[in-house]
Parts: C-alpha cells; sequence; structure tokens
C-alpha cells in the first residue's frame, strides 16, 4: 500500500525533477515557447512565468497556515503547512502588471504566474533576475463525445422505483446498497449520502436552475474563463450541457428519475472549459481551480478535462505535465483527486492523458451497463510502466440532466465518455469517506480501498485497471470473499484451496456451492472460510471458469473461480477421486501388452484385476464376482512397459 510518506517522496521527487529543468536553463525559455516565437508575427502569447524563490520566513509560513480555512485545516490535520502553501512574492507579479502583462494570475504551488505578454515583453522579462524561467501555457482541444444511445432500461427491481433509470449506473458500484447503510455521525445516525464531504467539480458551465439539484448544496463557484462569479451561463450556446450533465451524474436528485451517488454533500463548482468544439482549453485553468478547491477546503476533485494534443506519450510519465504536477500536489494536500482517463481508445493515440498519468490520483475508464470496457477508453500504461487506469465505472449511455435548451421539455438524457465514468466514482468516493471520516486528509487510503474492491484485483490491467470497485466492500460494512488466483492443476492431481472472507464481524457466513462441479468438493467450516478440493481430470483439459456465492443476513458477494487443468506429458490420469460409482482410467502410452490393473482392499485382498489394451477404462466399483465393493481406502498397482504405480484412492 502506497503510505502518505511514500507520497510526499514521490511528490518531491517528481517535483525536484520539474523544477531543476526549469532551474537548468535559467532565464531561458521554454522550448515550445522557442518554437511559437520563431514564426512569430507580432501576436501575443499566454506563458508561466516561473520565479527563483519566496518568501520562507517564519512570518510567510504563520500567514500561510492563518489563512486555512476551517475546512481546510480540518482536512490538513495531519500535513504541515509547507512550501507549496507560501504565496508568489507581490513584487514579482506586481512587475509583471507592470511590463504590461495581461491577466496576471498567481499559482502559488508553481511558484508562478499566467499571463499573456507580446515577443517584446517576453524578451525583457528575460532580463529580470527573479524569473527562473518562461514557457508556453498548454491547451487542450475539445473533441466530440462519444455517442450515446436512448432507452438504456434499468435493472428490474423495487429500487428502481427510487432510482429510475439511474440505478443501472450507481448499482454497478454497489452505491444503492451503500446509501442503505446508516452510519453514527457523533450525535445522530445518518444515511450515506456524501454529507460533510466538500466536492469540487471541474467543468463547463452548470444549470442550476434544473430540478435535479433542488436539494443541492452548492457553497461556492467559480468562473476561470472569465474570472468571475458566474458559472450558470446562457444555456444557448451550450455552455452548461457538460457540466450539468457531470454534476449531475454525481449530486442530481429527483426521486423515480436520477439519483446521484453523493446528492448530500456539499459542492464547489468551477467552470474551467469552454464547450464549443476547437476550443483550446488552457492548463492554467486547472491549476488555478485546484488552488482555489485547497483553499476552501475540498475533499474530493472531480474533473473530466485532460490534456495530451499538447504532448508526446513519451511526457505521460508523471513529472512533466503541469496539471500532473499540480494533481500530485493536491493530493499531499489531503485531495482525492478523480480524473477522467480519456476518450482516445480507438486513437492512434489511446494513451491515459494529463493529469491522469499523476501517480496519486484516481484515474478512471469506462465500461458499459454489462461491465464491458468501452471502444472509446483510454488505457495505459503511462510511459513510465505504471498501470492505468486505477479502475473503471459506467461511461457509456450515463443517464443525466440535460443542460441544453430542451431541458424544460426533455429534462433528462443519456451521455457517454470516461467523463461521466469520472462523476459517479468522485460521488461514490463521498460516500466512502463520509462512512470513514478518519481518512479525510488521506487521499491515498481513499485510492486504495477503492482500487483493492475493484473485480479484477487479482489481475489488474491497463484496460480495466483493477476493474469495477465494490463500495461496500471499500466502506468496510459489507462482505467480501477474498479472491482465488486462477489455479493450475495437473491431470491426475487434486489439491486443497481454502476460501476466506471479509466482512461484518459477528454475521453468519453462508456458502452457495450450488454451481461447482462435481470434481470440485466444497467445504463450509462454518466460521467465514471454506476448503474447495479440486482433482485434475484429463477430458477437463484447458480453463474453466466457476461461480462461488456467499451471503449474510444483509450482504451477498459472489468470485469467479478458474481452474485450469494441464494435461502434462503422462502415461495416465484417473479420477475423481474419491467416488462414488466409477473411477475412471485416461492412458496416453500404447504399451505392447497393454495396462495391467489390480486393485486390493486394505486387508490385502484382492478384489479386481484387469488388462487394458483401450484408451479409456471405467472401473464400475465391482469386484470379479461382480459384486459392489464396500466403502473404503483401495490401493491400485498398475503396471506396463514403463509404469509400474501404486495409487490409494477412496470409494464413498
Amino acid at each position: 500500500m502506497k503510505t502518505k510518506g511514500i507520497l510526499i517522496f514521490g511528490l518531491i521527487c517528481g517535483l525536484t525533477l520539474f523544477f531543476s529543468t526549469i532551474a537548468g536553463a535559467e532565464n531561458h525559455l521554454g522550448s515550445r515557447l522557442k518554437e511559437a516565437l520563431t514564426g512569430d508575427g507580432g501576436g501575443s502569447f499566454k506563458v508561466w512565468v516561473y520565479f527563483i524563490d519566496k518568501d520562507k520566513s517564519s512570518e510567510a509560513y504563520h500567514r500561510a497556515a492563518e489563512s486555512l480555512t476551517d475546512r481546510a485545516a480540518l482536512r490538513r490535520v495531519d500535513i504541515p503547512v509547507d512550501w507549496f502553501d507560501l504565496p508568489v512574492k507581490a513584487e514579482y507579479v506586481g512587475y509583471i502588471r507592470e511590463i504590461g502583462g495581461q491577466r496576471v494570475r498567481p499559482s502559488r504551488w508553481l511558484n508562478a504566474v499566467s499571463t499573456v505578454l507580446s515577443a517584446a515583453q517576453i524578451d525583457n522579462l528575460q532580463q529580470a533576475g527573479f524569473v527562473r524561467k518562461i514557457e508556453l501555457v498548454a491547451k487542450a482541444i475539445r473533441e466530440p463525445e462519444p455517442e450515446s444511445k436512448t432507452g438504456i432500461e434499468t435493472i428490474s427491481t423495487i429500487d428502481s422505483a427510487l432510482y429510475g433509470i439511474s440505478y443501472t449506473q450507481i448499482h454497478q458500484l454497489n452505491v444503492d446498497s451503500l446509501q442503505k447503510i446508516k452510519v453514527f455521525d457523533g450525535v445522530d445516525s445518518v444515511a450515506l449520502d456524501g454529507q460533510g464531504v466538500l466536492v469540487a467539480f471541474f467543468d463547463s458551465g452548470y444549470l442550476l436552475d434544473h430540478p435535479a439539484f433542488d436539494v443541492l448544496n452548492i457553497i461556492a463557484v467559480y468562473d476561470f474563463l472569465n474570472d468571475d462569479s458566474d458559472v450558470q451561463d446562457d444555456i444557448s450556446d451550450g455552455q452548461a450541457t457538460h457540466g450539468t450533465a457531470t454534476l449531475s451524474a454525481c449530486g442530481g436528485y429527483a426521486e423515480g428519475e436520477l439519483i446521484g451517488p453523493a446528492f448530500g454533500a456539499d459542492y464547489i463548482l468551477a467552470k474551467t472549459e469552454s464547450i464549443p468544439l476547437e476550443f483550446e482549453a488552457e492548463e492554467d485553468n486547472w491549476v488555478l481551480a485546484s488552488e482555489w478547491a485547497d483553499s476552501i477546503g475540498a475533499d474530493i476533485i472531480s474533473s473530466s478535462l485532460g490534456y495530451y494534443q499538447w504532448y508526446d506519450y513519451s511526457d505521460m510519465n508523471g513529472d512533466v505535465a503541469v496539471t500532473t504536477i499540480a494533481a500530485d500536489i493536491a493530493a499531499s494536500r489531503g485531495i482525492l483527486v478523480v480524473t477522467a482517463a480519456g476518450n482516445q481508445g480507438s486513437s492512434t493515440w489511446h494513451y491515459i492523458d494529463a493529469p491522469s498519468d499523476a501517480d496519486s490520483v484516481v484515474t478512471v475508464g469506462a465500461v458499459d451497463a454489462d461491465g464491458e470496457i468501452a471502444y472509446f477508453s483510454s488505457f495505459g500504461p503511462t510511459y513510465d510502466g505504471r498501470l492505468k487506469p486505477e479502475v473503471v465505472a459506467m461511461g457509456v449511455s450515463v443517464y443525466c440532466a440535460n443542460g441544453g435548451t430542451s431541458y424544460s421539455i426533455v429534462p433528462y438524457t443519456y451521455k457517454s465518455g470516461t467523463s461521466m465514468s469520472t462523476p459517479l466514482m468522485s460521488g461514490a468516493a463521498a460516500l466512502l469517506l463520509q462512512a470513514n471520516p478518519s481518512l479525510r486528509g488521506n487521499p491515498m487510503e481513499l485510492r486504495q480501498r477503492i482500487m483493492e474492491s475493484g473485480d479484477r484485483v487479482v489481475a489488474p490491467d491497463n484496460h480495466y485497471g483493477y476493474g469495477i470497485p465494490n463500495f461496500v466492500l471499500a466502506s468496510g460494512f459489507g462482505l467480501r470473499i477474498n479472491p482465488v488466483p486462477s489455479i493450475t492443476i495437473t491431470a491426475g492431481d487434486d489439491t486443497t484451496v481454502a476460501i476466506t472472507t471479509l466482512g461484518p464481524v459477528g454475521e453468519t457466513v453462508v456458502f452457495d456451492d450450488s454451481e461447482l462441479p462435481d470434481n470440485l468438493s466444497f467445504y463450509d467450516n462454518g466460521d467465514g472460510t471454506a476448503d474447495l478440493e479440486i482433482s485434475g481430470q484429463v477430458y477437463q483439459e484447458g480453463g474453466r471458469d466457476y461461480i462461488l456465492r456467499a451471503s449474510t443476513a444483509d450482504y451477498t458477494d459472489s468470485i469467479i473461480v478458474t481452474v485450469i487443468t494441464d494435461v502434462a506429458e503422462q502415461d495416465f490420469y484417473y479420477g475423481p477421486n474419491p467416488f462414488s460409482e466409477s473411477l475412471t482410467f485416461y492412458f496416453t502410452g500404447e504399451p505392447s501388452g497393454g495396462y495391467h490393473l489390480r486393485i486390493f482392499n486394505l486387508a490385502g485382498e484382492r478384489v479386481f484385476e484387469t488388462t487394458v489394451t483401450d484408451d479409456i477404462f471405467t472401473w464400475d466399483g465391482r469386484n470379479n464376482a461382480g459384486q459392489i465393493v464396500a466403502s473404503g481406502v483401495y490401493l491400485i498397482y498398475l503396471s506396463a512397459d514403463r509404469i509400474d504405480e501404486k495409487l490409494k484412492i477412496f470409494k464413498m
């Protein structure tokens, strides 16, 4: 498990590389800016201006600590104020403004400002001794969303009357079960709906008049595109469509129609993305929104914007992209960052994008209602070989609020993309944090719990990650059959596998082995554990999947047990052992005189003898006189040209 200490060490290493790269090019232009200036036609450039130092006096640290809101201080109770909390020097910011910089916006995490400068102003700024580096602000071009189908039906259940069509998307994460659990908040027993958790959303505008948001508690908003506090735009231009959809998937509430996982959470909404296609979304909006969310005290950031057009695959290593650096810094402040993997799975790029390459975030891929990976879902690994995404959620035809001009007539619609699976995961994570308040400020533990509850935890890969999380299990309140790695057994051999469970203390666990075949014998130990005895049989060569279920009074879980039978180069195989009616031998060699088979009881009496010349022989449990032999242990002596074997079998 990745601890907070390891997180900070990795963060420092990454940022040391990031800032040392800047330091090594002191007073020099970044490579992208150099290239842009070469073809300059007299225009302006949006750039990052990085500075060499900060005020690191004790007074500066004290002021930074005092500036934390109560909510931010609560999240950071175990995280001390450090260099990243110190503001950019006011005199540096003032100088940029004096030389004519437009929209000068400081970033304390990067010790930089983003601003718009002319080529002449950039040239002048290079001479300033406090400037470390100047580089272009990276941009992402918004692309069309994947197609969505309408009319997706919900699973038939009593709960669908409450959740409507949205039942499918939250049931896949077991959120509906988690919402039935009540926890003690120190005063009362409350339901899990996200209460007390602050979720920050980064997206386009939001149609807050939509009835799905009637119960939503919004405590702050900011438009980073226009530097104002209006995130509810004129819906005629479509600016509110995407943000409305993602926010509703997480926190919407309309009984019988749409219920998001965390409708009881608190929200802050940042408008960071312009909706028109081909618009270049700029990374400074993401960085500044993250710092804003941190300052207010956000516990979770839900972001559906990614950057890849600006970068090469080699940059997806967790240390290059500015948004990736910012995402890891946010995690070091105690914020769980949940970000979309991207929708380039079927493109020539196909990899995850920034900031989802960060090592301290939860990167979310998309699956359909059946749990199959979406064709568009971007995948890993990162350039440095780390698995991505971490987990997946439904991102195909997700039911959500319509933020377009037709919303009063058609209030709900369907949207697809990892941008839709992300808010589902963020909302579920809010419930997980509410259920486990001691994890506030520890995003790495939250991340680990989410990953370890995935249905592919035994064999994660770079498409599904750890799979679809079960948030009841992640919360610690549910029942879980511990995953069993695939079992390989050689035909003729047998083995015993221990089955164990995790779950509510004191509750009786009952196993259901009705779907296991005869060659898998199952013994329930009555204490939440069981033994699975497997005999390898030659006719079952290859792999087979079997379902094992367990339940308590309130919870159920199931796993798939994969058994691979290996038919090695042997002369014979036999089974089942023990047997009740018949024992079959399979022979692969061709001895000159056949196989001589003798069977004795434990008293040394020979009960059966024959010579086998065929490939298959079945003993029906009768002696040579045609009588059925008694139950018990028997010894078999098998001999041929190259065989002289003594076998022990048990007849039931």
